[in-house]
């Protein structure tokens, strides 16, 4: 089994909704299982709990209140492979982007690398850059939110 099949297993794990693979060829075996990688979680804001307001019956609204609408959905930027997640092109580079930073739809904003195969991170909408959910370094799995635009 050559490095370049091992390479094509691992994207193909990277995008199936599996955790484990694992392939016999010519006598050669080979098992890849996906973890958890050991990096830091990425932990979702908490919202703020529903108030009810005392002698007002549940559910019923305040006629003086203005009605409360639903804030704008952020977009995230997710990982595209399995890998370690690198902001800038290479050591000692500037970062491909800054929060604060305005991108286009397409626009590179990072690099996943997996064995020395580097994956690029494209924005898939046009926004502003509002967080780095990941460091710089950090192991990241296909899909995990690595930026989030506003």
């Amino acid at each position: 089994m050559d490095l370049s099949h091992v390479r094509r297993l691992i994207d193909l794990l990277a995008r199936a909704p599996v955790t484990e693979l694992e392939v016999e060829e010519g006598g050669c075996r080979i098992r890849i299982t996906r973890g958890n990688g050991g990096g830091r979680p990425v932990v979702a804001p908490a919202l703020p709990a529903p108030t009810v307001e005392v002698g007002r019956a549940p559910g019923v609204a305040d006629p003086v209140a203005p009605a409360m609408t639903e804030p704008a959905a952020d977009h995230v930027i997710t990982a595209p492979s399995y890998g370690v997640f690198h902001l800038s092109p290479s050591p000692g580079a500037a970062p491909y982007v800054a929060v604060g930073d305005a991108v286009q739809a397409g626009q590179e904003v990072g690099l996943v690398e997996a064995m020395k195969v580097f994956n690029a991170v494209r924005a898939t909408q046009a926004g502003e850059i509002a967080a780095v959910l990941v460091d710089d370094g950090a192991e990241v799995e296909a899909g995990t939110p690595l930026f989030r635009l506003v």
